[in-house]
């Protein structure tokens, strides 16, 4: 596999040009035009007859534009990723982890790939491209193995966080995908989506590491901030947020949050997405009158507030995935996948599965569920269920909300009794 790795990743190089080649181009030195050969002189009194001017005829427009485009054809088609050859280049990677990529079909048509991880006959895809659009599941859907054979599915479970389906069939000694939670590629890496088939449907690069897209998940505190000296300066508090009920003002600069110095405004973000929703924090503010500390409890975040607009360029090489972001962890990569050809396993070039395709969320952005986080998805697959430790999250977040919903009433009757004090009449 190693050596197959270096013939592929050789064949990658030879896309672009040798720097050799570029190197003698520019050294190479025009050829001398030939000089005309002398005539003889003109006879006095008769003029020296001209030679004939040859007249190129211009081209149509429209040609010229026809040739233009198709030299930028050819030039795709040769230094492309995924020319022919290169793709071919794959097919040893791709060997033993196509045995256990399924495509799903839905009266005849491609709707996801899939992959099998149970010999059980469980099978793992993306949920949303299953359902209607109420959110139920399709009848009708099929699962074609590599060796052609069809089968009808069931859905047994979903995991709405990573929008995943496990899928089950009346079927024995399905080949499990080999997930290697090992393989840990840097951004660069070339990579490629496997189908059942020989081929990749794509190859690509990572783009951006493992990271967390679920942004409610993340505790929110509601302020604007910039650089300030010692800390972070607050440039604005949001009405009704966090930081506003903690008693945070405009001017103030953050130093410390739990005691941890901030230095800077990263710093700052990512101490404040590090906790989770209704989590009190302790917050050192620095005022003109000497440091405060203040207690904040922090919230969701908002749906409608700083909302990622979407770009229209993303449309213009096709559709997106229509459940395309919020995974709690995910890698980006560049190649190009329809929404029908999401579900499937990532290899790198030496044939390793380094996690799912689980959206196609931009013009040249997909993401994919790294393979750790897959194999502790499955942990409980045997017993035809996904694990869900997001379960034990929300309930840490209820015990959190619990909490501060008895510090609000205990405040709301302090105010009630201050209000009942001030209103009643003074004793005689």
């Amino acid at each position: 596999m190693k050596k197959h790795s270096s013939i592929l990743a050789a064949s990658l190089l030879l896309m672009f040009p040798a720097p050799a080649l570029r190197l003698c181009a520019q050294e190479a030195k025009p050829a001398e035009a030939p000089k005309p050969e002398p005539s003889a002189p003109a006879e006095p009194g008769k003029e020296t007859p001209r030679p004939e001017e040859k007249k190129e005829e211009a081209k149509p427009a429209e040609d010229s534009k026809k040739e233009t485009v198709k030299k930028d054809q050819n030039a795709q088609e040769k230094f492309s990723r995924e020319t022919a050859d290169i793709l071919k280049s794959w097919e040893p990677a791709l060997a033993e982890v196509r045995r256990a990529t399924v495509q799903l079909t839905r009266e005849g048509k491609p709707v996801a790939f899939g992959c099998a991880v149970h010999e059980n006959g469980f099978i793992i895809t993306k949920a949303s491209e299953l359902e209607d659009k109420k959110g139920a599941f399709l009848s009708g859907i099929e699962v074609r193995f590599p060796e052609g054979l069809r089968l009808p599915v069931k859905l047994v479970d979903v995991h709405r966080p990573y929008d995943l389906a496990l899928l089950k069939v009346d079927a024995r000694g399905l080949r499990p995908m080999a997930w290697d939670e090992n393989a840990k590629p840097e951004p660069g890496s070339f990579l490629a989506a496997a189908t059942p088939e020989r081929l990749p449907v794509a190859a690509g690069v990572l783009s951006v590491n493992p990271r967390s897209l679920d942004e409610s998940q993340k505790g929110w505190l509601g302020v604007g901030v910039g650089a300030g000296d010692g800390g972070v300066k607050i440039t604005q508090v949001y009405p009704d947020s966090p930081a506003g009920k903690a008693g945070i003002v405009s001017d103030d600069v953050i130093t410390s949050i739990n005691g941890k110095p901030v230095a800077n405004i990263e710093e700052f973000i990512s101490t404040i997405t590090a906790v989770r929703p209704y989590q009190t924090i302790k917050i050192v503010v620095k005022r003109e009158k000497g440091d405060r500390e203040l207690d904040a409890t922090l919230a969701p975040r908002p749906s409608g507030l700083g909302g990622l607009a979407e770009d229209p360029r993303n449309m213009m090489s096709g559709s997106l995935s229509k459940n395309r972001r919020g995974f709690p962890d995910a890698f980006q990569h560049d190649m190009v996948l329809g929404p029908n050809e999401i579900g499937g396993p990532v290899v790198d070039l030496d044939g390793h599965v380094v996690g799912m395709n689980i959206a196609r969320s931009g013009r040249i952005e997909c993401f994919a569920i790294p393979a750790k986080t897959i194999k502790t998805l499955l942990s409980s697959v045997a017993e035809g269920k996904f694990f869900h430790p997001e379960l034990d999250a929300l309930r840490d977040e209820r015990k959190n909300a619990e909490a501060s919903l008895e510090r609000l009433k205990k405040e709301l009757e302090q105010l009630s009794q201050r209000i009942k004090d001030a209103e009643a009449p003074p004793a005689k």
